[in-house]
């Protein structure tokens, strides 16, 4: 589109030069020049902020419509019945709502969202399956006092998963190392570490379905938080 009034500008300029150099109205002319010169700055300035503007609009749209497309992920393996005509946030917040519930550890302060697809045992709390048994999640909190350092955590981590490379799996504090455990398991371990206390988040589901988990696990990783903000 640029291309084409420029095109159409210049062809009105080169006439008008044309015009000084065969004419004897040169100074008039070149007054009228001046001014058709301002004008041109002018319009060059409008379009590009109007291209500009567009390209934000379109950038913005493809931003809404890729969340559309990750919560449509997560509720295809939910219970939410989707409702045609909601938007991003209303969907967000229906998936929240049905599909998720939240994990507390009272002695450290650690929150986190998990899919309510896992039932947690009663009795510890800190393990819950699949109904079908074919995934599980188990939560372990530990009171660090400060005691542990990131620099230690990515060493340990390193001795159990050799290929591992440090910061390439780092959200919201959380380090996630996804493994295949064996030939039909895939483990995923997300390690939150804080000044004061280190949370390790184990969950395995079946190998071949890590599109369908991963947007699970993205989310439980967003939502992670304790009172201490001090993060390693």
């Amino acid at each position: 589109m640029l291309e084409g009034v420029f095109l159409f500008f210049g062809k009105i300029f080169i006439s008008c030069f044309v015009f000084i150099v065969e004419s004897d109205y040169r100074e008039e002319v070149s007054r009228i020049l001046k001014r058709f010169t301002k004008i041109l700055s002018l319009v060059t300035a409008l379009l590009m902020v109007l291209c500009m503007t567009a390209a934000f609009a379109e950038t913005e749209a493809e931003g809404e419509e890729q969340g559309v497309d990750e919560i449509l992920q997560m509720m295809d393996i939910s219970d939410v019945e989707q409702t045609e005509g909601m938007g991003l946030e209303e969907m967000t917040e229906a998936f929240t709502e049905s599909a998720m519930g939240e994990y507390l550890d009272a002695a450290t302060g650690f929150s986190m969202q998990y899919p309510s697809i896992f039932q947690f045992d009663e009795n510890t709390g800190n393990s819950a399956a699949t109904t079908d048994g074919k995934a599980t999640l188990s939560i372990e909190n530990y009171d660090t006092a400060g005691g542990l350092t990131k620099e230690a955590l990515l060493e340990a981590i390193k001795l159990e998963v050799p290929d591992f490379k440090p910061g390439s799996d780092d959200n919201n504090g959380c380090i996630r190392v996804d493994r295949k455990k064996d030939g039909s398991t895939m483990q995923t371990d997300l390690y939150y570490l804080t000044g004061k206390s280190f949370h390790h988040i184990i969950l395995t589901y079946p190998a071949g379905e890590e599109e369908k988990y991963s947007s699970y696990i993205e989310y439980m990783i967003n939502t992670m938080e304790t009172n201490d903000t001090d993060l390693g």
